[in-house]
């Protein structure tokens, strides 16, 4: 929020509703991220950990031209390689 931006972290907002161990509602979350991916001018990455989620979206964000900005632990800006 500080650099007037709006965080979305669907992976923080769905499974509140939905059961992530659940395939079907698991697949249905990946695409509602995707969903809204496709509202956002950047997709940033925190910390160095890539799970399977993050690396659709990451592939995703590349095939859509959508700028990928990573970040450390400790939330600065890193470049990856």
């Amino acid at each position: 929020m500080s650099r007037n931006c709006i965080p979305i972290a669907p992976h923080l907002l769905f499974p509140q509703f939905m059961d992530d161990d659940d395939e079907q509602m698991r697949n249905l979350g990946l695409f509602f991220g995707m969903v809204l991916m496709s509202k956002c001018s950047e997709v940033w990455v925190f910390g160095r950990k890539i799970t399977k989620g993050m690396s659709i979206e990451i592939e995703k964000a590349k095939q859509r031209s959508i700028p990928i900005r990573y970040f450390n632990e400790r939330c600065e800006e890193v470049q990856c390689k």
